[in-house]
């Protein structure tokens, strides 16, 4: 089968190659799935290089989140049926087939089937659970003020309509050009500045901070989280260190927390997960939109996919057909 493949770690445009591997062999516990969708991420550049939760083993196959139809299942595996459309997250599928663990594929449900579009299933295992999963750990409730940072992205595009559906004033943090512009949920502009911290200057506190960018501005951040309140971190746009006192976190009583979808669906309530998924489905099937599509590429036009990925960040996904 054709596959993009990377035999060390390193810069996408350094190391990946287009080329005709082995098609994966279908453990016990496992499906083969015939890939039909793939959705560049932020987090597939930091598993090329190598700087990723999970290690490549090389050679490895590229990317990690997909839709496709199950066209093997393992001897063990019971919950889905051969020729199911579904939506998985698992290394290796930037190629024509993958093999993926049973419990990290997604099965789409037969009667929202035809209202989605592979490129919209390709991108649920991510974005629009890590947005449930954060909302369901934080202790937000109605009235509670909700600061969505980078939130031109997918996941913030979902967790605005979670939490505004569920009572809460939801503001959203945006970067343009060298400035920052905070919005409310009319897209008026509340907050302006040369930085997060002048943007954010003259607003109220709020309970509730998503943020996928980490940094030094996560001071900013947390500078402006009411007593008592949360910040999540889900990402690491920036990984440079922040240097916090123990007396900012104490006195606030101030939950910093740090959300990775994995380990959430690990720890996570079978109740919990079901729901999640069900709810997530059914939102993506009424709002398509929130998971935009910028352009699509052949696999084989990888090369373009990532420099167009690059540079249409915070507008769309980029997804490999």
């Amino acid at each position: 089968m054709k596959a993009i493949v990377f035999d060390r770690a390193g810069a996408a445009e350094d190391v990946l190659r287009y080329r005709e591997v082995p098609k994966p062999a279908c453990g016990p516990r496992q499906v083969l799935l015939r890939v039909t969708a793939r959705v560049i991420q932020p987090a597939d550049r930091l598993f090329i290089a190598g700087k990723y939760g999970t290690k490549p083993v090389y050679p490895q196959v590229a990317g990690y989140d997909g839709a496709g139809v199950v066209e093997q299942v393992g001897a063990e595996v019971r919950e889905i049926e051969i020729g199911r459309r579904v939506a998985f997250r698992s290394p290796g599928a930037w190629a024509e087939y993958a093999a993926v663990p049973v419990e990290q594929v997604h099965a789409v449900p037969i009667e929202l089937s035809e209202r989605l579009a592979d490129e919209v299933v390709c991108q649920f295992p991510l974005n629009p659970l890590t947005a449930w999963g954060m909302l369901d750990l934080a202790p937000a409730v109605p009235g509670h003020r909700v600061l969505l940072t980078a939130a031109h992205s997918a996941v913030a595009a979902v967790a605005d309509h979670l939490a505004s559906t569920r009572g809460m004033t939801v503001e959203r943090l945006v970067r343009e050009g060298a400035s920052y512009r905070l919005l409310d949920a009319e897209n008026g502009a509340i907050g302006l500045g040369a930085s997060i911290a002048e943007a954010l200057s003259k607003v109220e506190p709020y309970h509730l901070v998503l943020d996928p960018v980490g940094g030094p501005d996560t001071l900013a951040l947390i500078e402006r989280i009411a007593p008592g309140g949360s910040l999540f971190s889900y990402g690491v746009l920036d990984d440079r260190p922040v240097e916090v006192k123990a007396s900012t976190l104490l006195y606030k009583s101030l939950r910093w927390q740090g959300f990775a979808i994995s380990a959430w669906q690990r720890n996570g309530g079978r109740e919990t997960l079901a729901k999640a998924t069900r709810e997530c489905w059914a939102l993506l099937a009424e709002h398509p939109g929130k998971l935009p599509i910028v352009a699509r590429y052949g696999l084989e036009q990888f090369g373009a996919a990532i420099e167009h990925a690059a540079k249409s960040a915070g507008e769309g996904k980029i997804v490999l057909v």
